[in-house]
């Protein structure tokens, strides 16, 4: 980053970022990279059948600071809402920056996802479906950067989908591949030169 450069927008996907599966959810309650490390290895490892259940439970309990019961009731779930990426968006929101989602999924999905006080959060909350074309094409982060009004240079992409940040970066914005909280966090401060 240049001294030049300065971001006044952050942009988050919806699904694998704000709602994510249970395991990137999971990961984000960890409190270091080396715990989110420590839980994909763990992870791993159960899924080859060197972990039981009951063990993987009780070791996510301890790197995750959940209790067993709220360990069980995220792995159960297929979509969460993402507590610790939305709290990021309102930081950054509080700091001054525009904070926007660019999802592929139609306003439907939108309407049942997102409440009365996620649209007050949010700049704008954009569905592919609306503006009539989907990442990674470059047309639909033209099409964000209009709506939030600034410049590509000015603005980060947050994605779980690498071809989708590609093609962020291609239409000239900044990109941050999402694997867990804290690694975002960490990507996105960085980029803000915080």
């Amino acid at each position: 980053m240049t001294d030049a450069t300065i971001i006044r927008a952050v942009i988050f996907d919806c699904f694998g970022v704000l709602y994510t599966g249970s395991l990137v959810e999971l990961a984000n309650r960890c409190r270091t990279e080396e715990d989110v490390k420590a839980f994909y290895d763990l992870t791993r490892a159960a899924d080859h059948g060197f972990v039981s259940r009951e063990d993987y439970i009780d070791q996510v309990t301890n790197l995750t600071q959940l209790s067993s019961r709220e360990v069980v009731g995220l792995m159960d779930n297929a979509q969460i809402r993402s507590s610790g990426v939305f709290a990021y968006a309102r930081e950054l929101k509080t700091r001054g920056y525009r904070v926007a989602v660019l999802s592929n999924i139609g306003r439907d999905t939108i309407q049942k996802l997102f409440t009365d006080e996620d649209y007050q959060l949010f700049d704008e909350i954009i569905a592919s479906g609306d503006i009539g074309i989907t990442k990674p094409h470059l047309t639909a982060y033209d099409r964000a950067l209009d709506k939030i009004k600034v410049l590509p240079h000015e603005a980060i992409m947050i994605d779980d989908s690498y071809a989708n940040v590609s093609g962020a970066t291609e239409a000239g914005l900044h990109g941050v591949v999402f694997m867990s909280l804290v690694a975002m966090k960490k990507d996105v401060e960085a980029l803000l030169g915080a």
